[in-house]
């Protein structure tokens, strides 16, 4: 197993999370999703991001049939859809994710987007933390105003916030209020979906280490003290995802990043209320 692969952070519960897992979004094709999964595993991934809303939990649950390893050494994420955000919506979901998981626990859950609906979505994941349904709960895409309202009406902390997050959106004001609730941050789209190959500044480093447009991005995310679950479809990838402990990023790198023009790629947490 790759140290980084060994490498966790203790959540504000208490709880370890690895630094490093695998992200499932698009993995739709099952015996793709399968075989993606099992190598992982193999490999020594013990992180699994999913959702509701990627469609694969029934064929991860295939896979993790397939495959040796222990529960307690597995930590498995799932987020909330939208459409699931009342309360009692929220309560339905969570045993279905349960049992579509195939699972008796879920290491994290987390609401995927801040719909209006998102203090009930939470209180129902507070119930469900009680009931032992679930491990941790968290949230995902939310901005800092949604985190002030949460920590002012949770009574449980969220201890991830999901977010976009890559050299080309640092997310300052969302990861500053992170810090200041002790909540870790969680990057998601951190190769910018395939635009870090465009990047100039970015192909620039990549070229001086002799590494990937990719490894760069998730070597500054990994710096940063962000959790990374680059997503892929191909056993290469899978493992180049995770070589990026042989090389580190100099102030003049990190200055470059800074000076990269900020874009959104994907939706906007404000106005996705779907």
């Amino acid at each position: 197993m790759s140290n980084i692969l060994k490498e966790k952070y203790k959540m504000n519960n208490g709880i370890m999370i690895p630094k490093v897992g695998l992200g499932t979004y698009k993995l739709t094709s099952e015996q793709e999703c399968i075989d993606v999964i099992k190598e992982a595993i193999n490999i020594g991934y013990q992180l699994i991001d999913t959702a509701k809303i990627y469609e694969n939990h029934k064929t991860i649950a295939k896979a993790l049939k397939e495959c040796n390893y222990k529960r307690e050494d597995l930590f498995i994420t799932s987020k909330i859809w939208n459409s699931d955000h009342k309360y009692e919506d929220t309560k339905k979901a969570i045993d279905l994710i349960l049992e579509e998981l195939n699972l008796d626990y879920i290491d994290l859950l987390l609401i995927h987007w801040p719909t209006e609906y998102r203090l009930e979505c939470y209180k129902a994941l507070e119930e469900a933390v009680d009931d032992g349904k679930v491990k941790s709960i968290g949230v995902s895409n939310f901005q800092k105003h949604h985190l002030d309202e949460l920590m002012q009406n949770c009574r449980i902390k969220p201890v991830i916030n999901q977010i976009e997050l890559h050299p080309a959106l640092r997310n300052k004001e969302v990861v500053d209020a992170c810090k200041k609730y002790n909540i870790l941050v969680e990057s998601w789209g951190t190769m910018i979906r395939g635009k870090c190959f465009e990047i100039k500044e970015i192909q620039d480093i990549a070229k001086k280490y002799n590494k990937t447009e990719a490894q760069v991005c998730l070597r500054w995310a990994y710096e940063l003290g962000y959790i990374i679950i680059p997503k892929s479809s191909k056993l290469k990838r899978i493992l180049e995802n995770i070589q990026i402990e042989d090389f580190s990023l100099t102030k003049e790198d990190l200055l470059l990043i800074e000076g990269i023009e900020e874009f959104r790629d994907g939706p906007d947490p404000d106005n996705f209320n779907f």
